[in-house]
Parts: C-alpha cells; sequence; structure tokens
C-alpha cells in the first residue's frame, strides 16, 4: 500500500483527522505501510500536503498543520455515526 491509500484507509478507520505522524506511526504498526526510508514521517507529510496543494480531487484536507482529514468530514471534528 503506498503511503497515500494507507493515510486513507487510517483516516477512514479512526473517524477523525490526525497529525501526520500518527497516520504514519499507525499504518506502520498495523502493517498498512512498510518503509524502508529513515523518516517515514516526512514522506508521509510530504505526499499528504502536496497532494492537498496540487490535486483538487484530493480526498484529503488540511484541519489545522500537519493534521489532515478526509474531505468528505471537512468542517466537522468527527463523521456522522
Amino acid at each position: 500500500m503506498d503511503f497515500k491509500a494507507a493515510a486513507r484507509r487510517i483516516l477512514k478507520e479512526t473517524g477523525s483527522p490526525l497529525h501526520y505522524t500518527d497516520i504514519t506511526e499507525i499504518a506502520l504498526k498495523d502493517g498498512y505501510l512498510r518503509s524502508s526510508g529513515k523518516t517515514p514521517q516526512n514522506t508521509m507529510r510530504a505526499r499528504l500536503s502536496v497532494d492537498v496543494r496540487d490535486n483538487p480531487k484530493t480526498p484529503f484536507f488540511q484541519s489545522a498543520p500537519g493534521v489532515y482529514g478526509l474531505r468528505e468530514w471537512e468542517g466537522r471534528a468527527k463523521r456522522p455515526q
């Protein structure tokens, strides 16, 4: 799974925006992401921030510095139950 796919899955499972370091930690721990690099958190940050900046159809939004959520819940703290 690539970084953005892992982030999307983690965010769907948690139901609320998370900091990119938390997304990366959960993705690595749960086996959704494998990285041989020394700074997978920086890679996650870069992939998400570039996607939000450059891709108008991105499923992500940035709710605070370093904090990303799914556009489907933009403006909400949590997705509806």
